[in-house]
């Protein structure tokens, strides 16, 4: 399509990487470049995908004009004709783009077998005779997993966003097009801040909101208005309350204060003071504009209609969104995101299952829901859950509050995280003994740069915790959370098989590619925790063939013996 196309797939790859991975790692985005040629020229290929081995065929691709044809004769035929003749002309252009978007989303998902991913595609921009459209694929599963609105639509047939994570997606693909247009496209980098998209992002979702309030004056500005209600104080105080959004006598909303004269939501200082009269029970009512009075929750909503919001002030300079009790933004510092755990929970269940084999989900669930509720102590705390926990106890019964068993709930782990020391749990969550004191000798897998709870954890599992399965959970005051033995993620064991595979098909063919090569023993050095004896030892022994069969190439990489790791065992095999 033109000649630094590569290099402006590899800068957007990247940028999308930086953008997702702050929102939720497990998005894995992934970006190629697709392209239909638009003219009469015999010296270029009439579809274009970058990169070519992305794994798309070109052929799927050759009958996309005429579903498009299809697909936009129906929508022009739901489309009511606009009498001004420029109106009409964009109506049927935009049309006709959505047709050719649609019909490229079509084919995508026909030939993805596997179905892993959503399929997202901007508008084309016209590059050297091709329209160039920028694909972002989404893993699914991931993007599932985050709570969503279901109407795309507002009533007047509006586009809004379902959710913050749909809102980056959609300030992505606008913003990004913007750089095919320039001359060098290519070859200079995006600019544009990774946090000043996500602000835009932020601003575009609370549209999904403020339309709720069916106040169109109030529609623009609402993020900006939370934001600097949130960072003021009333008499030193940090802002705490909470704001219902909602049309004016919602059926779910009842005024139990109504205000003569209702204060505009730009009445920043205002707003504030009359936060403070708002609880958990009477809300500020507002419609995104207005506020009319505090009000309570009534019958029973129906959260379909998604008709119905609350702002959450949680603190200075932060506040999130919620629907039906789900939390759908957070903002804190004017920069938006998703609600996150401070822990990974797929990673702590992973992590757990494999310390305690027989451990199940249920009990799995009651320790996630505790630790989860741990992390909002202030003063940092510890859990250490081991299957060796009563002869613990007892050992260090003059150095902690020793109790009879009880089943720990969430409820009161704050109360009893409240004190210097450990919580002694076993994994069916029976809390043994608080304010344990751990013990441990010197150890050289310390951490200088960490505090006394952290190496103390560090030497107790060390000297005592490694012996039978134990997990210690250090929640630091400076908010990091670390699970001991920190393991390493389980990979498929058949990945490196293969992989020894091809190094031994390499050392026997007479022409080394040396790309290729490289490629293996990077992914060796990278993975090599996860090398047994022997297969370091084959690796080693194939790398010395190779690199003898190349002497006659002046310059080329300079790879060391790999050696197994002692702690390494199948546990970290998923296969």
């Amino acid at each position: 399509m033109w000649g630094y196309q590569k290099h402006f797939q590899i800068s957007l790859q990247v940028y999308a990487e930086e953008l997702f991975d702050e929102i939720d790692v497990k998005l894995k985005p992934k970006v190629f470049l697709f392209g239909i040629l638009n003219e009469e020229r015999t010296d270029r290929h009439p579809i274009c995908i970058e990169p070519e081995d992305y794994g798309y065929s070109v052929k799927a691709f050759e009958e996309m004009e005429n579903l498009a044809q299809q697909l936009e004769k129906v929508d022009k035929n739901r489309n009511i004709f606009h009498t001004i003749p420029s109106v009409h002309e964009n109506h049927m252009n935009r049309i006709s783009s959505n047709a050719k978007i649609e019909a490229i989303k079509k084919i995508l998902y026909k030939e993805d077998v596997r179905g892993g991913t959503e399929k997202f595609v901007s508008y084309p921009t016209y590059v050297d005779g091709f329209f160039v459209y920028i694909v972002l694929e989404i893993d699914k599963k991931a993007l599932d997993n985050h709570y969503s609105l279901t109407k795309n639509k507002t009533d007047e047939g509006y586009k809004i966003s379902r959710s913050f994570i749909e809102s980056a997606i959609d300030a992505f693909l606008k913003e990004t097009p913007n750089y095919l247009k320039e001359p060098n496209r290519g070859l200079n980098i995006i600019e544009r801040s990774m946090y000043e998209l996500l602000r835009e992002s932020g601003k575009q979702f609370m549209y999904s909101i403020s339309q709720a309030g069916e106040n169109f004056n109030g529609l623009h500005g609402f993020y900006d208005a939370c934001n600097a209600i949130s960072s003021l104080k009333y008499e030193g105080a940090e802002g705490l309350g909470k704001m219902i959004v909602a049309k004016k006598n919602h059926s779910n909303v009842r005024l139990t204060l109504e205000l003569k004269e209702p204060i505009k939501i730009s009445d920043f200082r205002k707003v504030r003071k009359f936060l403070e009269l708002s609880d958990d029970k009477y809300l500020i009512v507002l419609d995104s504009e207005l506020i009319y009075g505090l009000g309570e929750y009534i019958g029973k909503y129906n959260p379909k209609e998604e008709s119905l919001f609350m702002i959450n002030f949680i603190s200075h300079y932060k506040w999130e969104v919620l629907h039906d009790n789900n939390s759908m933004m957070v903002v804190e510092y004017e920069q938006p995101n998703i609600p996150k755990d401070r822990m990974d929970r797929d990673n702590f269940y992973a992590d757990l299952k494999r310390i305690f084999n027989d451990i199940d989900k249920r009990q799995l669930d009651d320790l996630w829901d505790i630790t989860n509720e741990a992390t909002k102590q202030s003063h940092g705390t510890m859990l250490v859950i081991s299957d060796n926990v009563e002869i613990e106890t007892k050992r260090l019964c003059k150095q902690s509050f020793s109790l009879e068993p009880f089943k720990l709930t969430p409820n009161i782990v704050l109360q009893i995280t409240s004190i210097d020391g450990a919580v002694f749990l076993d994994k069916n969550s029976f809390c043994h003994a608080v304010g344990v004191i751990l013990d441990g000798l010197a150890t050289d897998k310390g951490d200088s740069s960490r505090g006394a709870r952290y190496n103390s954890a560090i030497r107790y599992y060390e000297q005592v915790g490694k012996n039978h399965p134990t997990v210690l959970i250090i929640i630091s005051e400076d908010g990091m959370i670390n699970l001991i033995p920190n393991l390493k993620p389980q990979i498929n064991h058949s990945e490196i098989i293969e992989a020894i595979k091809s190094l031994e098909e390499m050392s026997k063919s007479e022409e080394v590619k040396i790309k290729y090569f490289n490629h293996l023993m990077s992914f060796f050095t990278a993975g090599e925790f996860y090398l047994t004896k022997e297969e370091c030892e084959k690796i080693n022994e194939l790398r010395k063939i190779i690199e003898d069969n190349k002497k006659d190439i002046s310059i080329h990489k300079v790879y060391r013996d790999l050696k197994p790791n002692d702690e390494m065992n199948e546990s970290f095999y998923l296969d």
